[in-house]
């Protein structure tokens, strides 16, 4: 399709451009006016700026479904630098969903938005905690962890699905379930009320699966077919997040299961992120040795305390579940030829699962903190990878292993989920993941042969490389690598509110 003559705003020029959704995969110049693609030409473009991408990809930008640092700024930081336009946090989501939006307001470098969260409402229903960011794995260190091992009276489930309707009526995007977190506290039943409600509106909730596990009776399988027999009893669209980190050697399997489910017309989507390794919390459920060491097979050398950067022992792990119990931890889970599986599979998206950085004085009790600064050191930081690397590891992967073709990965990365959430009644992604005339600007510039991850589990927070412009709204946020300071072009991606 050629543009007219007129001047553009911005105009990327002879890169390669990949559509996902149309199919095209060719040179390419890109002009945008304001806020929207405006002309996609054969021929060069005028432009009051011209970013010169030749042997450059020019991909639809970067969509992180499960970012828990998306109102976080450093972490926020460091997924533009890994080539992210959008950041949202569905799976452990927002409570109250009005504050977490609040907090992003005008300083947005990227686009946010966030479910209803599930576990902090129930944290708000049962301890009567009351969040400052609306982000539960900023404030969890102050909980007291009722929203994990308490089980709802009937009482109490009316006022979890009455604050449940609030938050979608705040814009709440969906609503985050991630049951793995409190199986000795959510029973079926309250989850399947909670699922109700977000197929009532026409939406989609998502999961982090009940098990993790290969062993029967407890198989990781079982929790997404839990989740995914809700989301069709509801009508609701289904989001699993990190499969491959619950159902482990079974990722081929549950594909092909979830393959065949929206054949059938079932709005299920399953994500993965390029580790085999993962990062939580001491208490987390499927982490008690119990499971850990019989059901997923690792032992307690297999969890590192990421304050301190060493692995556990017996003794450290029942000291550390005793007096921190909130602290972040890394931890093994599937092999890496049932990760490449996964991450290689067609219709499986991508998801970092980014937790917000600490330091190594940090703890999660009164005196500690759960995250750093903006300006923090990069090298001192210390957390899980995938929150600076993810998408780079991706395009790494497919180059160094030839895993999938590229257009596959640009589409897993971007197109996938704005589909999905498209046709679970989030309209604002009808124009993102996409490179069209009259889609909106959010593209990623970046160098197929030198796109890399650096980050490491020593130095979690090193940004990735080979990613040379990150335009977020028309806006450039990544310029020849570098932030752009003092820009804030990032919006809500957020449902019409309808009360406060």
């Amino acid at each position: 399709m050629v543009g007219s003559g007129k001047e553009h705003d911005l105009v990327i020029a002879n890169g390669r451009v990949i559509d996902p959704e149309t199919g095209l995969d060719g040179v390419r110049h890109v002009g945008i006016k304001g806020h929207t693609i405006e002309a996609i030409s054969e021929r060069p473009l005028a432009g009051k700026e011209t970013i010169d991408a030749a042997g450059h990809v020019v991909a639809p930008g970067f969509i992180d479904p499960h970012c828990h640092g998306a109102n976080d700024a450093f972490s926020v930081k460091l997924g533009l630098l890994d080539g992210k336009t959008t950041q949202l946090d569905l799976e452990m989501g927002a409570w109250p969903v009005d504050l977490w939006y609040d907090r992003l307001e005008g300083r947005a470098q990227s686009h946010y938005g966030a479910s209803v969260g599930h576990l902090n409402i129930r944290d708000d229903v049962f301890s009567d905690f009351r969040a400052t960011t609306g982000n539960l794995f900023m404030e969890m260190w102050k909980s007291k962890g009722a929203w994990s091992t308490h089980k709802s009276s009937s009482a109490e489930l009316e006022r979890i699905l009455a604050k449940v309707e609030e938050g979608l009526k705040q814009g709440g995007l969906g609503v985050g379930t991630p049951v793995g977190y409190a199986t000795q506290g959510m029973t079926a039943y309250e989850l399947n009320q909670v699922w109700r409600a977000a197929g009532r509106h026409g939406l989609f909730a998502t999961v982090h699966g009940r098990f993790s596990s290969f062993a029967l009776p407890t198989e990781g399988m079982l929790g997404h077919l839990e989740a995914m027999a809700n989301a069709q009893m509801h009508g609701a669209g289904l989001l699993i997040h990190h499969y491959h980190g619950q159902v482990l050697d079974q990722v081929e399997e549950m594909a092909r299961i979830v393959d065949q489910a929206r054949a059938n017309g079932v709005k299920v989507l399953l994500e993965v992120y390029p580790y085999t390794f993962g990062s939580s919390i001491m208490m987390s459920d499927y982490l008690h040795p119990a499971n850990y060491q019989k059901n997923m097979g690792h032992s307690y050398q297999d969890i590192t305390l990421v304050r301190t950067m060493q692995p556990l022992t017996q003794e450290t792990y029942e000291q550390e579940l005793t007096s921190s119990p909130t602290a972040t931890i890394l931890f093994e889970h599937c092999k890496e030829e049932d990760m490449l599986t996964a991450l290689a599979w067609p219709s499986v998206c991508i998801g970092s699962d980014a937790i917000p950085y600490i330091d190594d004085k940090s703890s999660h009790d009164a005196e500690g903190a759960t995250t750093v600064p903006y300006d923090f050191p990069f090298e001192a930081a210390r957390g899980h990878p995938r929150g600076a690397g993810t998408f780079a590891r991706v395009f790494r992967t497919v180059r160094e292993q030839k895993i999938m073709p590229l257009g596959v990965a640009v589409a897993k990365t971007s197109y996938l989920v704005a589909k999905f959430l498209e046709e679970c009644g989030v309209v604002q992604m009808a124009f993102k993941g996409r490179i069209q005339i009259g889609a909106d600007a959010d593209l990623t510039v970046f160098d197929p042969a030198t796109i890399t991850d650096n980050a490491t589990r020593e130095q979690g927070a090193l940004p990735s490389s080979g990613i040379s412009h990150v335009i977020v709204n028309g806006t450039p946020v990544l310029r020849d690598a570098k932030i752009v300071e003092g820009v804030y072009p990032g919006r809500p991606i957020r449902r019409p509110v309808t009360a406060h």
